[in-house]
């Protein structure tokens, strides 16, 4: 917990948020919807421990990426690239 208290990745985290709440999304959503779009990736793996949260995760699996999203995404990666690390 200290090095994630001691880094940027609170301010990158709240980046991401903002990134969300934008295009009109939860950070979960966000993510998943992220993880979806990479080629790369075969598999997106959910966590949920009430109903309303697996809801939330199956939803994003509905929606899609738009140029916009991704171009807002990549600037906040861009200044964050490692926010574990001061």
């Amino acid at each position: 917990m200290a090095r994630y208290l001691q880094s940027t990745a609170k301010e990158a985290v709240s980046e991401y948020c903002k990134v969300a709440e934008k295009h009109g999304v939860t950070p979960t959503e966000m993510a998943l919807m992220w993880s979806n779009s990479r080629d790369f990736v075969s598999s997106t793996i959910i966590g949920a421990t009430t109903t309303s949260q697996l809801r939330e995760n199956i939803e994003a699996f509905s929606k899609e990426m738009t140029p916009e999203m991704e171009e807002d995404i990549q600037t906040v990666f861009k200044k964050y690239k490692d926010p574990a690390r001061n």
